[in-house]
């Protein structure tokens, strides 16, 4: 790890602790610490290469409020940097293995981080793609070519517009998960991204405030991971 990058993660973890607090009573009642809990060995899900976690984590399947957390590595460990709370899809989280195009839930499980959009890179060492104020896409139509991945061109009107949901917000800035893809299987889900947002529900993503999540991208590299869904699902009691 260079000193700009360690430099910099030090900066943020100061700041975890004040992020925590300013979680609600209720969401602070409710959550533990997933990063504490993946280092005690309760994750049921693989880190990978991983050297930063992102933690989306519900009280249960039907729940669309999450809990952000964002864990660094720290030798065997996994350390908190910072918490925020934030909305999954409208309908919760689907079971492991569940998840289809168009039903309003989130997957459950690991996926890796591996690339970034937006109105401009915020300092992401994530492969970054500047949307332009159209021609900017993404396959969300079963069978039909680039589904679950990026084109550009004249949008079908059921994939997703990336430009036209940027001039709106939630796009300014997002992460691609890496949920059924590289090889996507038809029919099972598209477009799930780490976005702006956090106070509505979301058709299949993990939505927060663009200030947090900003942050957070900043210090995301190739290979990092979302792991999300809820406690239960993703951790042995």
């Amino acid at each position: 790890m260079n000193k700009r990058r360690t430099a910099m993660l030090s900066s943020i973890m100061l700041a975890g602790g004040a992020a925590l607090a300013a979680l609600g009573p209720a969401a602070q009642a409710a959550a533990f610490d997933p990063c504490s809990a993946a280092a005690h060995g309760t994750l049921r899900y693989s880190t990978g290469t991983a050297t930063h976690l992102v933690f989306a984590v519900s009280s249960g399947y039907s729940s669309n409020h999450v809990v952000v957390t964002e864990c660094v590595k720290n030798g065997h460990s996994w350390q908190q940097v910072t918490a925020v709370t934030g909305r999954a899809a409208t309908n919760g989280f689907a079971e492991p293995g569940e998840k289809r195009e168009g039903d309003g839930k989130s997957p459950t499980g690991s996926y890796t981080l591996t690339e970034a959009f937006g109105m401009g890179d915020p300092g992401t060492r994530l492969p970054y793609r500047t949307l332009r104020s159209s021609g900017d896409c993404w396959g969300a139509t079963p069978g039909k070519s680039y589904y679950n991945a990026y084109y550009s061109g004249s949008c079908r009107s059921t994939d997703e517009d990336l430009s036209a949901t940027m001039q709106r917000g939630p796009y300014h800035q997002a992460v691609v998960i890496d949920y059924n893809r590289p090889n996507p299987v038809r029919g099972h889900g598209s477009a799930i991204f780490f976005h702006v947002g956090g106070e509505t529900p979301t058709t299949g993503c993990i939505a927060i405030d663009e200030t947090k999540l900003r942050s957070i991208m900043r210090t995301l590299v190739k290979g990092d991971r979302m792991i999300m869904g809820p406690q239960t699902a993703l951790f042995r009691s």
